[in-house]
């Protein structure tokens, strides 16, 4: 009977996950946002130009549709985008159109991050199949995943991919595979350092520190042969300027619906709607970031935090402190709170993982997701009817409805922070201490 049920579950699971590659295979073909277009011409250049490629990482030639608007992220996307162009050779993008090809050819990558993501999720959870079911549903039909990753292109569902697969193995006891993939998240997105940090000091005290150097080494070591192929014609400064400094210096956020640092929107709403001066303000941001970072540091070494909760603490300071927090980044942490979600036993740190992960979601039918789909050559406007019966064509939403977003996720992410130190200590079903203690080779 157990393996019957079990032969059930896993079937029910393959129609989701058959029915969320549909909806976003559906979607990739027929919508874009504007990195699309600057991705192909990034490709492009890598192609042109190949470990050069930093180089002419700014942007400004005439290749790219949006000048000036450069590529500031380690290299494994860029890779991937190079294998991308292979399979769409022909395509061509400008600032009024982008081939179809290249659109299904650049999300493909992200569209199987989603499903991975999904896939752990299902083999990762404890506890009721159905459970294992519910939190696998809500990433995979997850509104937040399908518009970035299907409709507007960008790619942190791939990073989020590498980043729980890394925490997974960590908490199961496998290390070196853990150590590995936080190298490949890092070498992604470089915003996964602030959870890949934490996670890191959650586990000092339990492994050896002979295997946690090596384990360390293998992380550096994934760092570096990605990198050195970039660095042997000369371009340190290039390449470190995209992956240390921000595309956009701290200031005002352009447009507000796009701004999900519940600070930064505050300080721009104010600024927009009675004109006070907040720009200095900005420069707070930093500096509390910097301090509540370390403030975790010790409270994650000192109470014993588990490392998926130390990753997700990390990534909800870097969502409440950093001052430019796009809607894209929110997708890194969501994977992690259902995760915990799904784990946990404390039904306070389940409504607030939740309440991060789903509110998100809202901002798709704050926004005119319709618009995606037209703003680019060729256009779906057959897409219109379905998208206005079901909200996701909207005009006209105040500024403040999208503040009162940004400021909910603020909250939520503090309140997820304040919970993990103080009240939620009882380990994961998942959880690491149970294996690290005892791990002695890699």
């Amino acid at each position: 009977m157990k393996f019957i049920i079990s032969k059930y579950h896993l079937l029910i699971f393959s129609i989701l996950l058959s029915g969320a590659i549909y909806i976003r295979v559906w979607a990739a073909p027929l919508s874009a946002g504007p990195d699309v277009a600057q991705f192909w011409a990034f490709a492009t250049i890598f192609h042109s130009h190949g470990i050069d490629f930093y180089q002419y990482a700014d942007a400004t030639d005439g290749t790219f549709p949006f000048w000036g608007w450069g590529y500031f992220y380690p290299p494994v996307w860029i890779l991937i985008l190079g294998l991308c162009l292979l399979a769409a050779s022909t395509s061509q993008a400008t600032e009024l159109m982008v081939d179809t090809s290249w659109r299904v050819a650049m999300k493909v990558p992200i569209i199987a991050a989603d499903a991975i993501i999904g896939c752990l999720l299902f083999w990762a959870l404890t506890g009721p199949r159905w459970r294992r079911l519910l939190f696998a549903f809500l990433w995979l039909f997850h509104p937040t995943a399908w518009f970035e990753s299907a409709v507007f292109g960008q790619f942190d569902a791939v990073a989020a991919a590498f980043l729980l697969a890394s925490i997974i193995m960590l908490e199961k006891g496998k290390n070196w595979q853990a150590f590995l993939l936080a190298g490949l998240a890092i070498m992604t997105k470089q915003h996964t350092l602030m959870a890949i940090a934490l996670m890191v000091i959650s586990v000092i005290r339990n492994i050896d520190q002979k295997l946690l150097i090596k384990f360390f080494l293998i992380f550096i070591g994934v760092i570096i042969v990605i990198s050195i192929p970039f660095l042997l014609t000369g371009n340190f400064i290039s390449y470190t300027k995209s992956i240390l400094l921000s595309a956009d210096a701290p200031g005002y956020q352009s447009h507000i619906m796009y701004a999900f640092n519940g600070i930064g929107s505050l300080l721009t709403y104010l600024h927009n709607t009675l004109g006070w001066d907040t720009e200095a303000l900005f420069q707070m941001n930093i500096p509390l970031l910097a301090i509540t970072m370390i403030a975790a540091v010790i409270f994650i070494y000192l109470k014993r935090i588990t490392p998926v909760r130390a990753a997700l603490v990390g990534l909800c300071l870097f969502t409440a402190f950093f001052y430019r927090i796009n809607y894209q980044y929110l997708l890194i942490y969501i994977p992690l709170a259902l995760l915990i979600a799904g784990s946990t036993t404390y039904w306070s740190e389940r409504i607030v993982a939740v309440g991060l992960a789903m509110v998100p979601a809202i901002w798709v039918w704050l926004s005119n997701t319709g618009f995606w789909f037209y703003y680019l050559k060729p256009m779906a406007l057959e897409t219109l009817d379905m998208f206005e019966k079901i909200g996701l064509v909207r005009y006209g939403v105040p500024d403040y409805a999208f503040l009162a977003l940004a400021l909910t996720i603020m909250a939520l992410c503090l309140a997820y922070v304040l919970g993990a130190f103080l009240w939620w200590r009882r380990p994961l079903p998942v959880s690491a201490t149970r294996t690290l203690n005892t791990e002695r080779e890699v």
